[in-house]
């Protein structure tokens, strides 16, 4: 299904549940989705698509046009973040079967090595695995050393600590069986953000929610809190691969 706005044919998705009072209207990639109750008529989601016409067309026009970037992006050149810091990329073709990443950390340089037989519209795939693996096993390696340090010092036990390829969370945690999971990202970020993301989620073993308390244990620890939080939220979209 499309919806057709000046020049632009957007996909929509509708969803229909029991439990919705009222139409929500969002972007989930690049697909305009909409959540409404399955006795509310057509003619009002049209009624409320067509008030919103403007903001969904700029909105999609913004979503097509990081989407070229992103197809774009792997060349030599262009900046990847790493550590909180950027890197240039460099790519370089090889006699060999597989894609290989190698950071060159004094220089700044990421290197990304590729077989010279392969396809051009394979390239981003394999670069994207290639470095989604590295990105996860030096996250992995540094959170083997920082959650027990946090853990001892804030002396806070958890259960189990679990890597994923998470794109709208730094991380997670269920405070009743003290599973604490993190973004695979998290490499891209610098140090002290890195901690500050493991204490918040330790945190959240002694405080669920997000109460005046929760935050008073974080700054306990952390006391620049407040900026890395921002530093974090103004980031976010560095993070994306």
């Amino acid at each position: 299904m499309l919806l057709k706005i000046k020049d632009l044919e957007i996909p929509i998705c509708i969803k229909n549940y029991k439990t919705s009072k009222s139409v929500k209207i969002y972007f989930k990639d690049d697909v305009l989705t909409i959540t409404k109750s399955p006795y509310m008529p057509k003619s009002y989601v049209d009624f409320i698509l067509m008030n919103n016409e403007d903001k969904i067309y700029e909105n999609y026009k913004k979503i097509l046009e990081q989407k070229k970037q992103k197809a774009n992006r792997w060349e030599t050149g262009q900046n990847i973040i790493y550590k909180g810091q950027e890197y240039t990329i460099k790519k370089i073709y090889k006699e060999q079967d597989y894609v290989r990443v190698r950071l060159e950390e004094q220089e700044k340089i990421f290197k990304i090595i590729l077989p010279l037989q392969i396809q051009k519209d394979e390239e981003i795939i394999y670069i994207k695995k290639a470095i989604k693996k590295l990105f996860k096993e030096n996250t992995e390696a540094i959170l083997l050393v920082k959650v027990p340090y946090w853990s001892k010092k804030m002396n806070i036990e958890y259960s189990s600590v679990k890597v994923r390829d998470a794109k709208t969370r730094y991380g997670s945690c269920v405070p009743k069986t003290k599973d604490l999971h993190f973004s695979s990202r998290l490499i891209m970020l610098k140090e002290e953000a890195i901690d500050a993301i493991i204490v918040h989620e330790l945190s959240h073993i002694v405080y669920p929610n997000h109460s005046k308390e929760f935050y008073k244990l974080i700054e306990k620890y952390i006391p620049n809190y407040k900026q890395i939080d921002k530093y974090l939220k103004e980031n976010s979209k560095n993070i994306e691969l």
